[in-house]
């Protein structure tokens, strides 16, 4: 079976981790015996050195240069984009454009032409983009809901609604990274628009994702990431914006910092230049926790999982998710969990000694979880891992999403 990946989200030359999860449930695909290749777009520029004298087709030269090849055995296939100049003139839209230029290099490049399906990630816009293509090349079109795209995105811009309504109406198969999503995106819709989603967790990798062994090796990693072994470590991996709930977590702490003098939180948060994207040492500063709070920025996924292991905890106060892939991983590795009860993490997780779930944007809530773990026993061994175990692996669910696609055949 041979797949036509579209997402925004894929590994670049210039963020690797773009993506990764997205990445690694492409490549359980592949070790399946399908055969997925990636399609990214990037803006049109001239040759002969002459995308320098326009900002668009400098950002586009850019951003070929920064397309991989080939990543883990997945072949990437970058494809221009065309804008006409200037654009006040030659208005277009944005989804016509790049469902026009993928169509036509899919059907000019023999290796995609006959492929089986397009598998569309986040439904506001490349699978509103799939929709277009389908039409374009006759591929049939598989769709999957993520998260923002069912909540952040429709709030801050409700003409996406207009293409959710469309993915439900012209795609072949429609799946959701948890149960919650499939049900909040159809609620979005009329109830004569709705369709059946299909549930498929991204995974998690539990043989890298795992336990530490014993106290010795808990040292040797601390050693290698520079942390103290006389503290406690409460860990936090999520895009530095306001919709990952950082600013909650801050102002939690800042109400507990004089129960905190022997604990640190680790931030691992990838540099974003959009207006959105928040300073977490200024902000840690505003608060007078600057002290127990450690900025160190992006973490590559190899890495992650020793990081995890050389933790105590794991929080994420976000907003809103489908099922965050940080929050599964720290479980993996057996951490004590603080997460807000959004999306479908109450399916996979309950309350119990080792893990709280909060409710959304309630630093009080979040207040009462740290207070807990900051007075638990921390030498009881944890019971997170076994809750996450009913996830699987991204093999597992990558054989899930075969079989609906085997199905409609």
């Amino acid at each position: 079976m041979k797949i036509i990946i579209l997402s925004p989200n894929y590994p670049r030359k210039n963020a690797t981790m773009n993506g990764i999860f997205i990445h690694q449930q492409v490549k359980a695909l592949q070790e399946l015996g399908c055969e997925c290749h990636v399609v990214q777009d990037y803006n049109w520029f001239p040759s002969g050195g002459l995308h320098k004298y326009h900002s668009y087709w400098h950002d586009g030269y850019n951003a070929y240069n920064n397309c991989f090849r080939m990543v883990e055995g997945i072949t990437i296939h970058p494809v221009a984009t065309f804008i006409k100049m200037p654009n006040r003139l030659f208005p277009d839209n944005y989804y016509d454009r790049l469902a026009k230029s993928f169509s036509r290099y899919i059907k000019k490049t023999p290796v995609l032409k006959d492929a089986d399906w397009i598998y569309a990630h986040f439904l506001t816009d490349f699978a509103f983009i799939g929709t277009k293509v389908k039409e374009l090349t006759g591929i049939k079109l598989a769709s999957i809901a993520r998260g923002d795209d069912v909540h952040a995105w429709p709030e801050e811009n409700p003409s996406l609604l207009d293409n959710i309504r469309t993915v439900f109406l012209k795609s072949d198969l429609l799946f959701a990274n948890s149960k919650q999503l499939g049900i909040d995106a159809n609620m979005l819709l009329l109830p004569s628009e709705q369709q059946p989603v299909h549930v498929v967790y991204n995974g998690v990798d539990l043989n890298k994702f795992r336990p530490v062994v014993d106290g010795l090796e808990k040292q040797q990693l601390r050693d290698k990431f520079d942390l103290k072994a006389d503290k406690k470590y409460i860990l936090c991996v999520a895009t530095p914006v306001a919709l990952k709930g950082w600013l909650l977590l801050l102002d939690a702490l800042a109400e507990v910092k004089d129960e905190i003098s022997n604990w640190e939180l680790i931030c691992v948060a990838v540099n974003r230049s959009t207006s959105d994207a928040l300073n977490l040492k200024t902000e840690s500063s505003l608060r007078g926790i600057e002290n127990f709070v450690n900025v160190v920025g992006q973490v590559f996924h190899d890495d992650l999982a020793d990081l995890y292991r050389a933790c105590d905890a794991f929080v994420l106060a976000s907003y809103n998710e489908g099922m965050a892939n940080a929050l599964l991983e720290a479980a993996a590795t057996n951490l004590r969990v603080i997460a807000s009860d959004v999306g479908g993490h109450s399916e996979i997780f309950v309350n119990s000694s080792d893990l709280s779930l909060v409710q959304p944007g309630s630093v009080s809530d979040l207040k009462i979880a740290l207070q807990k773990l900051f007075s638990s026993d921390l030498d009881k061994p944890s019971g997170t891992r076994q809750m996450v175990l009913k996830v699987g692996s991204y093999q597992d669910n990558a054989r899930k999403i075969l079989e609906k696609f085997n199905q409609k055949k």
